[in-house]
């Protein structure tokens, strides 16, 4: 799936100018390497030269690679797809636990993800902000649950569901990946699947769960309801694509008389729910019988 937007407001800060920061020093680098300014893979995460302490490839004797390869990107997908998916979890997070803090969140999921990969996923080189994005999104799945995220179901159809639902898949497939890369695809795995480090997503995902409840303000709770007033956009787009939400939760698109309607008759509200998804199901069959086609 692909991650696209969600509609959770800020509630203590007025921009979230360290997730800014991040994305444009993600960007700012990305430049650097594609013109060859940098020689950027000297600052990659060696983990062979880490264990032995050597002076080469990486400065530092490897420690440095810990931090600075969470600003390289091997691809322009590479970098759009991670900062679309910070832009989407991050600032709320940054909202939860304050600006200084949210930075060492995130440089610290980033390292807690390389160490990960390098315990038990091999001495290749690591490039990528995914492992810090990864405790970025296990951070969210604590605090914002129930909030909706617009999706790409299938790479095909947009869909808004659960951020619960949402992390829960992303952590299922990366665990899945990193005990076989053949479970999920059926066949030997290819260059680029073997090339993705899955136990430093692993490794994020455990750091962004236990690091949130001991940095996050003491006045914000875990566990949060959905936001009551979601932005406009996400209302707009619930009134146009499919919603998954928890029994209760009230949809993006739901106005006074559809909010009257749901209390006087809940089992027709959830029934409708399930009938609507069920649809958009049916639709995606579709679509993928076609493109395969």
């Amino acid at each position: 799936m692909l991650i696209l937007h969600d509609g959770n407001p800020l509630k203590r800060i007025r921009r979230p100018w360290v997730n800014h920061a991040l994305i444009a020093l993600a960007i700012a680098v990305f430049i650097l390497q594609f013109t060859h300014a940098i020689a950027w893979r000297r600052w990659a995460f060696f983990p062979a030269q880490l264990w032995q302490l050597a002076p080469g490839p990486g400065p530092f004797y490897g420690v440095a690679g810990l931090v600075t390869h969470q600003f390289l990107h091997g691809s322009p997908l590479h970098l759009i797809a991670n900062l679309v998916a910070l832009r989407v979890f991050g600032d709320n997070i940054e909202d939860a636990l304050g600006h200084w803090r949210y930075a060492l969140f995130y440089l610290g999921g980033g390292v807690a993800a390389a160490l990960t990969q390098a315990l038990f996923g091999g001495p290749n080189p690591m490039i990528g902000a995914s492992g810090a994005i990864s405790a970025v999104m296990g951070g969210y799945l604590l605090l914002h649950p129930r909030a909706r995220i617009l999706i790409l179901a299938f790479n095909i159809a947009p869909v808004l569901a659960p951020a619960s639902l949402v992390v829960a898949f992303n952590i299922a497939v990366n665990i899945a990946m990193a005990y076989d890369l053949s479970l999920l695809t059926g066949h030997a795995p290819a260059a680029d699947e073997a090339a993705i480090a899955w136990w430093a997503h692993i490794g994020g995902f455990a750091c962004g769960l236990a690091l949130v409840p001991l940095l996050k303000a003491s006045s914000v709770p875990l566990f949060q309801a959905p936001p009551p007033a979601p932005e406009r956009s996400m209302r707009l787009l619930g009134r146009l694509i499919p919603s998954l939400s928890w029994p209760g939760d009230r949809p993006f698109s739901e106005d006074t008389a559809a909010a009257v309607a749901a209390v006087e008759h809940p089992t027709r509200a959830k029934l409708m729910v399930f009938a609507k998804a069920g649809l958009y199901v049916l639709l995606l069959l579709v679509l993928m019988r076609f493109l395969r086609s």
